[in-house]
């Protein structure tokens, strides 16, 4: 087994480049990673669309039609992320968003969604934590999930039968700072040394009969050296395989560290909403628009849409929302901009929820944002759990929706 390797010094919200991509091929990977964030919209709802429609009364031949679809998205989301991610490390813009993290928890439904798909193929998973490990930590969730989602993925795929296991470690932990250990164990195929050499570098694969675009591998070593560690792997040929990567992540006490949340606004009932609360959202994109509205409208909230703005503070000026959700990139005045002149608005209205729904998602985006005065925050591709969340959160218990998600 390799030996495990940590950096000290955690790179928060990190910077990371790539510049070992020739020139020549730069034009079509960045025509390829726009091609992919435009596709991440309508993307987000499809995957919404079926959430919605998983939680409905299904015969067991729609029940098998809508897991298909879901899965399918997800796996369209997987790669589109994985293409804009590795376009962010080559133009030198990647950055960590940290949050806080309950790990056992966060790493458990993630083993459950991958324990669902070994048992389909007849394998047996196992998941096991340290005991010493931290309840909370601060990291990117994101990369995170998307490094173990891929381990797993591929640790499923390869293993025709016997067993995947996963493992998250306690390594060390120095003044505020843990180290962590996560390891997908597999009873595959394996690989020789040979290949071994070549399996972290970008559009490499093993020609396994695994289909897949190569990046997967290539991103968790990159997600880990941005996070304070390494990635690498050991086998034997024909006797399994074992992938690990480690991370240097700062603890925390509870799920408010290092993130502002802000309290829920609470504020007289109006005439709309005694019994169906009426949301405001804002988008330019009439798609995203009809999504959101779907989502809310599951959840018994009437819903008023705005395409910019100017048009949402107008309607703002006549009615009192019980909250509005509003993106960041609009015509005209931007979401931020929006949200300060709500913040100035007379009497109640100033103290309305907003909650920015957007694919903007630095630090430097949330910072702006809860300096402005939001209520929580949904990143696109946004899902009907998370909307109800931020709603929860964000509104008085009058407002919030009984209805649950798929």
């Amino acid at each position: 087994m390799f030996g495990t390797s940590l950096r000290w010094g955690r790179l928060t919200g990190c910077v990371m480049s790539d510049s070992t991509e020739p020139k020549t091929t730069r034009p079509a990977a960045h025509f390829l990673a726009e091609v992919m964030h435009e596709l991440r919209a309508p993307l987000g709802g499809v995957e919404a669309m079926a959430e919605l429609l998983n939680a409905t009364q299904l015969a067991p031949e729609q029940q098998r039609l809508v897991d298909g679809l879901r899965a399918a998205a997800a796996h369209l989301r997987a790669v589109a992320n994985d293409v804009l991610d590795d376009a962010a490390f080559k133009k030198g813009q990647f950055k960590c968003v940290d949050r806080p993290i309950e790990l056992k928890s966060f790493v458990a439904a993630l083993a459950t969604s991958a324990c669902a798909r070994a048992t389909a193929k007849g394998l047996k998973f196992t998941l096991a934590f340290d005991d010493k490990l931290p309840s909370f930590v601060i990291g990117d969730d994101r990369r995170i999930r998307q490094m173990l989602e891929n381990l797993l993925d591929n640790a499923i795929k390869v293993t025709p039968s016997g067993d995947v296991r996963l493992s998250v470690q306690h390594v060390d932990r120095r003044g505020s700072f843990e180290g962590l250990k996560f390891e997908i164990a597999d009873t595959g195929p394996g690989f020789s040394q040979e290949q071994r050499a070549r399996l972290f570098r970008a559009y490499q694969t093993l020609n396994n009969g695994v289909a897949g675009t190569g990046l997967g591998l290539s991103l968790v070593r990159r997600f880990a050296n941005a996070m304070g560690g390494e990635a690498d792997c050991d086998s034997i040929e024909g006797s399994g395989a074992t992938f690990w990567f480690t991370l240097r992540l700062k603890i925390a006490s509870s799920p408010e560290d290092d993130q502002a949340q802000p309290e829920p606004v609470s504020h007289e009932k109006v005439e709309t909403a005694a019994s169906n609360p009426c949301i405001l959202v804002v988008d330019d994109n009439q798609t995203n628009r009809m999504i959101l509205a779907a989502v809310l409208e599951h959840f018994d909230y009437t819903v008023v849409e705005a395409d910019s703005g100017e048009a949402a503070l107008s309607m703002m000026q006549t009615t009192q929302f019980a909250a509005v959700m509003m993106d960041q990139t609009l015509p005209g005045m931007s979401g931020v901009e929006a949200l300060k002149a709500i913040r100035m608005m007379p009497g109640e209205r100033a103290q309305t929820p907003v909650i920015p729904v957007t694919g903007r998602v630095s630090k430097a985006d949330r910072e702006a944002f809860a300096a402005a005065g939001a209520n929580g925050f949904i990143e696109k591709p946004l899902t009907a759990r998370a909307v109800r969340g931020a709603l929860a959160k964000a509104l008085s218990e009058d407002f919030v929706s009984t209805k649950t998600a798929a």
